[in-house]
């Protein structure tokens, strides 16, 4: 029979492979953490992510128009 998961199932002492500071940044006086504006932002811009975007989306609406006219159309 299962058990009945309580409040604290995540806990940190439940989880050792990720101590509690991990995937921070460490800075000290000699060295502080810095981060460059990619890292910061969490990705990269460009790569033409909007074009694909709409060519994708302009790409769908003429296939369900056309699925619509063979199917429906008079």
């Amino acid at each position: 029979m299962p058990r009945q998961a309580s409040a604290d199932w995540n806990a940190a002492d439940r989880a050792p492979e990720y101590p509690p500071g991990a995937g921070e940044q460490v800075s000290t006086n000699n060295h502080p953490a810095t981060e460059t504006r990619t890292e910061a932002r969490a990705g990269v811009t460009g790569h033409n992510a909007r074009y694909v975007l709409l060519f994708g989306t302009g790409g769908v609406i003429v296939a369900f128009a056309l699925i619509y006219a063979l199917f429906w159309g008079t």
